[in-house]
C-alpha cells in the first residue's frame, strides 16, 4: 500500500511537471472518470462496425486479434505539447520493458512508416479509450485517445495499450462469479449490459488464475449511480481497480498471448526520459 502511494504521488507531480505547474496547483479541469465512456463497449473499448463485442466475447482468439511480430505502430496526432508526447512514449516503453524476459522483447511500439498496413492514431480526445487488438483485413482507424490531463497516469495509458494489444477487462471473465458479485441495483440505469460475462466458448483465459489485482480491473464503484459499490469481491481483504502498474499475472498473459517466451529482439540499453517543460 505504501509502494502504491508513492507511485500514486509521484505519477501526480509528473502530470504536474507536463503541464508546466506545481503539483499543489489545483490547474486540472473537472473530468469524472474518463475511463467511463457511456458511449463505448464497457466504457473505453472500440471495435469494427461490422462487430458485436458483446457476441464476439472476449476476442482473445484468433490471429486477427495479435499484432503481427509484436510490433505496434503508432503515430500521435497533434493536439499535444511537446512533453506530453514523451510521457505517452516513456508510458510506451515502461509496458514494453515490463513484459521482456531478461533483455528479451516482447513487443514493441515504434513510430509507423508508410509500408505499415495498421498502426495506432493516438489523439487528445475525449476520455481514455482503445480499439481492441490489431484486427487484420479490416480498414478503420485505429484510435487509442488520452484525453490530457485525466488519462495521463502511467497505469492509465498502460490499461489503454493493453486494450490495444488484445486484451479487455478482467471482471468481465467467465469465471468471475467465482471471485466478485456485481450489484446490478446500484450500476446506472442503462449500463448493465457493461457488467455481462465472457461467452466461455471463445474466451482464452490464458490459463491464468482471476486476478483482482489487475490493471485491467474495473474499480468497486464503476458505472455506479450512487457511489456504492457495483463490484464486490467475495475475498475479504482486496483491492479492485487500481491503477498504479501491472500485475504479475497482466505481464504473464501478455507474454503468453505474444508468445514472447520463446521468441523477441534485444533491448538497447535504458535511457533516462524526462518529461520535458
Amino acid at each position: 500500500m505504501i509502494i502504491n502511494f508513492f507511485v500514486f504521488v509521484t505519477n501526480l507531480i509528473l502530470v504536474a511537471q507536463i503541464n508546466g505547474f506545481p503539483a499543489s496547483e489545483d490547474t486540472q479541469p473537472k473530468q469524472n472518470k474518463p475511463e467511463e465512456n457511456p458511449d463505448l463497449f464497457e466504457g473505453d473499448m472500440l471495435f469494427p462496425p461490422s462487430m458485436n463485442p458483446i457476441d464476439r466475447g472476449v476476442a482473445l482468439r484468433g490471429d486477427e486479434v495479435v499484432w503481427t511480430d509484436g510490433i505496434i505502430p503508432y503515430e500521435i496526432a497533434s493536439g499535444y505539447a511537446s512533453a506530453q508526447e514523451k510521457f505517452i512514449i516513456a508510458s510506451m516503453e515502461k509496458l514494453e520493458r515490463l513484459i521482456a524476459i531478461n533483455n528479451v522483447q516482447c513487443i514493441r511500439f515504434r513510430p509507423r512508416i508508410s509500408s505499415d498496413p495498421y498502426y495506432i492514431t493516438i489523439v487528445n480526445g475525449f476520455g481514455c479509450s482503445s480499439h481492441v487488438g490489431q484486427n487484420t483485413g479490416v480498414d478503420m482507424i485505429r484510435r487509442v485517445t488520452l484525453q490530457y490531463p485525466g488519462c495521463f497516469l502511467e497505469a492509465i495509458i498502460m490499461h489503454e495499450l493493453l486494450h490495444t494489444l488484445g486484451f479487455f477487462h478482467e471482471q468481465s471473465r467467465p469465471d468471475r462469479d467465482d471471485y466478485i458479485k456485481v450489484n446490478y441495483e446500484n450500476i446506472i440505469p442503462g449500463r448493465e449490459h457493461n457488467f455481462e460475462k465472457y461467452n466461455n466458448t471463445v474466451v482464452d483465459m490464458l490459463n491464468t488464475s482471476y486476478d483482482y489485482e489487475s490493471v485491467m480491473h474495473y474499480p468497486s464503484n464503476a458505472f455506479s449511480v450512487n457511489n456504492h459499490s457495483t463490484i464486490e469481491p467475495l475475498q475479504p481483504n482486496v483491492t479492485i481497480g487500481q491503477r498504479f502498474n501491472l500485475s504479475s499475472i497482466d505481464i504473464l498473459e501478455v507474454r503468453i498471448l505474444y508468445n514472447c517466451l520463446d521468441t523477441g529482439v534485444t533491448l538497447p540499453p535504458t535511457t533516462t526520459t524526462t518529461t520535458g517543460n
